[in-house]
């Protein structure tokens, strides 16, 4: 608890606001911060007694004669938590130091306490930190799945329970500047942390300009998790007001560190894809895009022969645009005419025309069995290629 850095820092403030001499030392006795920088390292026998006795001890001239690395003035034992962990001294004649004393043994442990305090919190933050990205790169790392668990329990997190993975992006809209003084980071990191603010939710920079949560979900999917896409949409708005264009990705349904380390890929995945195939969104969920996730593994030399093979003339058709829009509209809506119409925002006979028009133009009816399929995935990969 003190460190030398931080006892010499309080040893020199004091020292500057009383005019005496002060040091500090750990529970051995040993000097880890003077006033007079070269007493550090040195023994200093009065405190032994006050480490004892656990209260304040005066030593006049004639008392530290026969004491190794004394002078004159006040020894204080500090106290944090009822455990003595050190002596703070104050050089000079008793009479005079002696009603700086309590004063500064008070003082001082505050200062310890806050220190403390804020140390225990960042190394909290920063373990938090560490495990988040474990778990996103564990297909690539050594560490298995009892460790991750137990470092996860320890910090109070329990990856047993449903969770899903959730990737914020986010890219200043206008300047860079640190808002109010803080790093970028920093404000974002906040900003994601009052929406994320469940005591179940982890949260943590992942990356330059990427934040990582997982957090519970209550439903067999996170898209039909509708207070997570509430949360993520707020969260949209929330770090939007700090000027910031923010995107998100949701990933599948996870039950360990196995399937948390694929649902942070597939929140990659979304946030990729969606950006690409939904420019104009800002809330990406995964399964959304499972098609276009598996097609961007096929080989591009495979997926360009697909398209070639499939769509044949309908390329070059001046109302290619136009068809490769009905016939994803017609694949996503089940094949269903009516709904595909509706989605399109046209009369059905309208959609009839655009399908007798693609069928004349294959030379084959679209009844065909499993052309249909063939058709909306060969458009996917062409809207992808786009």
């Amino acid at each position: 608890m003190l460190s030398e850095a931080l006892a010499q820092q309080i040893a020199n403030e004091i020292t500057d606001v009383i005019g005496f001499n002060v040091l500090i030392t750990d529970a051995s006795g040993t000097v880890v911060g003077s006033g007079d920088e070269r007493r550090i390292g040195q023994f200093h026998e009065a405190s032994i007694e006050v480490i004892r006795a656990r209260r304040m001890i005066a030593h006049s001239a004639a008392d530290v004669r026969d004491l190794v690395g004394s002078l004159p003035g006040v020894t204080i034992p500090l106290v944090i938590d009822g455990e003595v962990v050190g002596t703070i001294g104050l050089s000079g004649s008793p009479e005079q130091v002696e009603q700086f004393g309590l004063v500064v043994k008070r003082q001082t442990e505050i200062l310890m306490q806050e220190a403390s305090r804020i140390g225990t919190r960042l190394t909290y933050e920063r373990a938090a930190e560490e495990l988040l990205r474990d778990i996103c790169d564990w297909h690539r790392s050594t560490f298995t799945e009892a460790q991750i668990v137990r470092r996860a329990t320890g910090l109070g997190y329990d990856l047993r329970i449903p969770r899903a993975m959730v990737l914020i992006s986010y890219d200043r809209k206008v300047d860079d500047a640190a808002v109010a003084g803080q790093p970028a980071s920093h404000t974002v990191l906040h900003a994601v942390q009052t929406v994320f603010d469940s005591v179940s939710d982890l949260v943590a920079p992942l990356a330059r300009q990427l934040v990582a949560v997982t957090t519970a979900v209550s439903a067999n999917t996170p898209a039909a998790d509708a207070t997570l896409t509430d949360r993520c949409r707020n969260c949209v708005s929330v770090v939007g007001e700090q000027g910031w264009d923010t995107r998100v990705g949701i990933g599948s349904i996870a039950h360990g560190v196995g399937q948390l380390n694929l649902s942070s890929q597939d929140a990659y995945d979304a946030l990729r894809l969606g950006s690409v195939l939904d420019p104009r969104g800002h809330v990406y969920d995964i399964d959304r895009f499972r098609l276009h996730q598996a097609i961007s593994v096929i080989p591009a030399e495979t997926r360009d022969r697909l398209s070639r093979a499939a769509l044949g003339a309908l390329t070059a058709d001046d109302d290619w645009p136009q068809l490769q829009d009905t016939l994803i509209a017609w694949g996503e809506c089940g094949f269903n005419s009516s709904r595909a119409a509706k989605r399109l925002h046209v009369h059905r006979n309208t959609l009839a025309n655009r399908l007798d028009k693609i069928a004349r133009l294959l030379g084959r009816p679209l009844d065909e069995s499993g052309l249909g399929m063939t058709l909306y995935i060969a458009c996917v990969v062409a809207e992808r290629a786009g």
